[in-house]
């Protein structure tokens, strides 16, 4: 697949990973001792990647901005983006390496990460040509690993907040994807909420972000910590709950499929509701198509092997139940 090159709708920024992807590891070796898995894979990873080459297959005009290095992993990486149809507005930086995670998945899909940031760690908001986008027609700007990009942190969030004001300024639609707090310091991320029409937490991650617990509570403080539109709360098996500001939401079942490897899952859930956004589909037919996404994504091991196009998303998320409407 040959990236389309000249306009633009979305543009997908912040972590771009090589991911090293081991099957089935059950841990069985000790120290200084041998495991035999049954593959080892080298896939392109990072959430930024993952979402924006999915918007990609799924027939929405993308670019992916992030750092890779000079070095083995950036080549490919660099070579990723076109494969998948993507633009790559990849920055090669001669001072870093490029960000590589050991994923280390379990026999029931579960999976135990090791990474290292690399250039990851030097990508800011001045990488991010934002008048230069929106004169490409780019309509939506996503913002994906928030707490593993240090340039685009500091202790209260400024640099993304004011990356994301100013897209907001342009007329672009603004989304954010935040990843794990390995710190533990989650109050970081409240100062960018205010500039986020669309965010898209796991459910676990959302408690420790909000201090609430039941999705009804976490949903509301994140509506109160300033989030514009939409909440979608990724809780893995067990489905999504997807609330607009407005009020609307719903509560939608996971579609059991064989699942291999949880990897990019939640960043193809969130690649599948953009699209459907982007095309000027409901909420409750977004959040199908982000849970039919998530869906493809676990069948195959990595990221990207599971994600195959438009025609088949709509055709899965239609078979994505809807448990439920109306209040939390």
């Amino acid at each position: 697949m040959r990236a389309k090159v000249g306009g633009l709708e979305a543009v997908s920024v912040g972590i771009v990973v090589a991911d090293v992807v081991a099957r089935p590891v059950q841990g069985s070796a000790g120290r200084g001792q041998l495991e035999l898995v049954e593959e080892i894979l080298l896939c392109s990873g990072g959430s930024a990647a993952s979402t924006g080459y999915a918007l990609a297959r799924f027939g929405i005009s993308s670019a992916v901005i992030g750092r890779v290095g000079q070095d083995g992993f950036g080549d490919f990486l660099a070579n990723e983006a076109a494969r998948h149809g993507a633009q790559s507005l990849l920055i090669r930086d001669p001072q870093a390496a490029t960000s590589a995670t050991q994923v280390l998945v379990d026999p029931e899909g579960e999976r135990t990460f090791i990474h290292a940031i690399g250039a990851n760690a030097r990508l800011t908001p001045a990488d991010v040509p934002l008048a230069e986008l929106r004169a490409r027609g780019a309509k939506l700007l996503h913002l994906a690993g928030f707490f593993a990009l240090p340039g685009m942190d500091d202790p209260e969030g400024a640099p993304a907040a004011r990356l994301l004001a100013q897209a907001l300024e342009l007329g672009f639609l603004t989304s954010l994807d935040n990843v794990w707090d390995a710190t533990g310091r989650w109050e970081r991320i409240h100062a960018v909420l205010p500039y986020s029409d669309f965010f898209f937490p796991s459910i676990h991650d959302a408690r420790h972000i909000t201090g609430k617990w039941e999705p009804k509570a976490v949903a509301e403080e994140l509506f109160a910590l300033g989030v514009r539109q939409v909440v979608a709360l990724k809780m893995g098996p067990e489905g999504a709950w997807v609330i607009s500001r407005r009020g609307e939401r719903y509560r939608l079942g996971a579609l059991a499929v064989p699942a291999v490897d949880g990897t990019g899952a939640g960043d193809a859930f969130i690649a599948g509701f953009l699209a459907g956004w982007l095309r000027g589909r409901g909420l409750c037919e977004c959040g199908q198509l982000g849970s039919a996404a998530g869906a493809m994504c676990v069948r195959a091991v990595g990221a990207m092997p599971g994600i195959t196009d438009w025609a088949e998303l709509e055709s899965m998320a239609q078979q994505v139940p809807v448990l439920s409407g109306g209040d939390l």
